[in-house]
């Protein structure tokens, strides 16, 4: 079947192009029919692999998790160095002394995605992901109004942290636009999908290509080609400034203190800041030494980049991946607040709605917790304030138990 949908495509198109002389007619059915193969997936094939997958062992059903994230990460590795490929040109716009980046960056698609197919397989993951897409079908446009919303407001400008202090929205704005900003030159470059040259008629003017098309010119010894050439060290100055903030509050914040630990609160910091720090030096290494130092610092550079690359599936940086899945809650709040609600047991206050009560007993049966306090009510059924005050009133009972009246 691989070879089969490797052939079939060019086939097809060639067809419609020698038959009818265009081939997007071709693009069409191949969407078409792979619209198709995704509906029978979900309807027939999905609920199979479901059912046959309740029946296994934990141990054997942990396997098959892990053997299709690899599968899936493979494909998304396979897929990625096949856009380098025709992105560049055939390599022909690849530059070589770049290489280790692009095995780095293949490296950490790989597993980026192996992590985040075995974190979508987790039953309160699992759960949250399917609701997100069916809310979307079922909420229609205005669902996907509210998705961009908060997409913009909790992961764009992460207004929500500016609640908690400003300093954390400056800290976590300079890092986060400063990294995207670094990720959005430098993939592109290693890549060889952007790459720059001097015109034939004019060196005073460069030309730059997008996929080995012409999308614009500039001139040289500008603002904007100055912009353009050291934008990497912007990005690297609004990191470092990040990072200070990030510093400053840790030194400072007794409740960070607390909870911080080196591994994931300062092993990022001081990744990030020799990322920076040696990006500069190559900057300052051409400008003001006259390229001294500079094979060292570039070995130096790659060195940190590639540990951060590696570093970044299975660390802190993974939640950057995570982030963007959380927009699902926000639809799922929308949706809860219109139905009936779930009444608490005991009092008779609406506490949470239907759905999410619903959604977290499936859960918890899931994964082998049992709450049941009868048969038709669980521990999820009561609110949150009369299970504190059941909790207190059973610690007062047992307190009497064992010591008697004089508890009182």
């Amino acid at each position: 079947m691989g070879g089969l949908g490797g052939f079939f495509p060019p086939l097809l198109l060639g067809s419609f192009r020698d038959r009818v002389g265009v081939i997007w007619p071709g693009f069409v059915l191949l969407a078409a029919v792979s619209a198709i193969l995704w509906k029978l997936n979900a309807r027939v094939f999905l609920p199979q692999r479901e059912a046959a997958e309740a029946v296994m062992s934990r141990e054997h059903s942990r396997k098959v998790t892990h053997l299709r994230a690899g599968a899936f990460a493979t494909s998304m590795t396979a897929l990625l160095g096949a856009a380098i490929v025709i992105g560049s040109r055939n390599l022909q716009n690849f530059d070589a002394a770049l290489v280790i980046y692009t095995f780095a960056t293949i490296f950490m698609v790989w597993g980026v995605a192996y992590h985040y197919a075995v974190w979508l397989e987790k039953p309160p993951t699992r759960l949250y992901w399917r609701r997100t897409w069916d809310l979307l079908r079922r909420q229609g446009i205005r669902g996907l109004a509210l998705a961009v919303k908060s997409g913009v407001t909790h992961v764009a400008f992460q207004t929500f942290i500016a609640k908690r202090s400003h300093l954390r929205w400056w800290m976590h704005q300079l890092i986060f636009w400063g990294c995207l900003l670094a990720v959005a030159i430098t993939f592109p470059l290693v890549f060889g999908w952007v790459h720059f040259r001097s015109a034939p008629n004019d060196q005073m003017l460069y030309v730059s290509y997008v996929f080995g098309f012409p999308v614009a010119s500039f001139k040289i010894r500008t603002v904007l080609s100055w912009t353009i050439f050291h934008g990497l060290d912007i990005a690297a100055v609004m990191v470092l400034i990040g990072i200070f903030l990030a510093l400053w509050r840790r030194l400072r914040d007794q409740g960070a203190q607390a909870v911080q630990s080196f591994a994931m609160d300062f092993f990022p910091l001081i990744l990030l800041t020799a990322i920076s720090v040696t990006g500069l030096a190559l900057t300052a290494s051409t400008m003001w030494l006259r390229g001294n130092f500079y094979d060292f610092l570039s070995i130096l550079h790659a060195i940190t980049v590639v540990a951060g690359l590696l570093y970044l599936p299975f660390g802190k940086f993974f939640h950057i991946f995570q982030r963007p899945a959380q927009l699902g809650v926000k639809l799922y709040q929308a949706e809860g607040s219109t139905d009936p609600g779930a009444l608490c047991i005991r009092c008779g206050e609406r506490f949470a709605s239907e759905m999410h009560i619903h959604d977290l007993q499936t859960v918890l049966r899931e994964l082998d917790f049992d709450y049941t306090m009868s048969e038709a009510t669980t521990w999820q059924d009561v609110c949150p304030p009369c299970k504190r005050k059941s909790l207190a009133t059973t610690q007062l009972r047992l307190r009497k138990e064992l010591h008697g009246t004089a508890a009182d």
